[in-house]
């Protein structure tokens, strides 16, 4: 068909309706399964059996873990309240050694200066305590013109106790105070040939000897004990077989010669006497 000349021209052209292409949505590509393909559920004995007979060995695992939780926060707690004692116990010895450094006058301005200045009356009370022991230290402030002969020196100094005196000992003292015997007490000796010796020698040997509490205890023998192996044990046992064999020979022996000899045989009665 050929198009007419009127048709071609640009009115009819923009008269004619346009037709837009709609873009194209990409849709989701949908699995269909076939008809043999469904999710099956699957019933365990095993497990139905192990929940219902589970409950106090559960209850008894959360017991378990939470006293495993327990303990171990309390060793953290011990090992925190250590190192806390120990962090004081080194600025304590720290401040100890800038005091006596100062009193020495071995320090200089500079190192004054960057020292924080400590309050005009310092006191101060720290408790530590861990597992062991239990200490209280006081601070004061130290100052080289005191006298340490009036009250405020502790205690301590002036009077040590007998533990320090038992340290301070030297090695040699205590070296001949261990190796000094003890003396044993005298047993007077028992006069003989007297008149009453003879007549009388139980008061005699009551007067002169010991008594039950001053006597030394005798030494007990410790035997040689040691643990026997199993070809020890079955050997023991094998010679133990052989001596009851042997006893036993000899009881029926003895029975046999009685019988012969015609002694009759004692009978024991059920309340253990003897029937006539």
């Amino acid at each position: 068909m050929v198009a007419t000349l009127q048709d071609l021209t640009e009115s009819s052209q923009k008269s004619k309706p346009s037709f837009k292409k709609r873009p194209t949505v990409n849709r989701p590509t949908v699995r269909r399964f076939g008809k043999g393909k469904r999710e099956e559920v699957a019933f365990d004995e095993d497990a139905r059996r192990e929940y219902l007979t589970g409950f106090s060995r559960r209850k008894q695992q959360r017991k378990q873990h939470a006293e495993e939780v327990r303990q171990s926060r309390i060793r953290e707690e011990i090992k925190q309240s250590r190192r806390d004692a120990a962090q004081a116990r080194k600025e304590q010895a720290a401040e100890n050694v800038r005091a006596e450094r100062r009193a020495l006058g071995l320090l200089s301005d500079d190192d004054e200066a960057d020292e924080p200045q400590p309050d005009s009356a310092l006191h101060e009370e720290h408790d530590f305590e861990d597992e062991e022991r239990h200490a209280h230290v006081t601070v004061q402030e130290f100052d080289a013109d005191d006298d340490w002969n009036t009250s405020a020196r502790p205690a301590t100094a002036s009077k040590p106790s007998p533990q320090q005196h038992k340290v301070s000992l030297p090695k040699d003292s205590a070296a001949k105070k261990e190796s000094k015997p003890k003396k044993a007490k005298q047993i007077p000796t028992q006069p003989f040939g007297s008149l009453t010796s003879i007549l009388e020698p139980e008061v005699v040997q009551a007067k002169y000897s010991i008594p039950i509490e001053e006597a030394q205890p005798q030494a007990r023998v410790k035997k040689d004990f040691h643990y026997m192996s199993s070809a020890e044990r079955a050997q023991e046992r094998k010679h133990q077989r052989e001596r009851n064999h042997q006893q036993a020979e000899i009881r029926r022996e003895a029975n046999r010669t009685r019988i012969k000899a015609g002694t009759p045989r004692k009978k024991i009665s059920a309340t253990g006497k003897k029937r006539k």
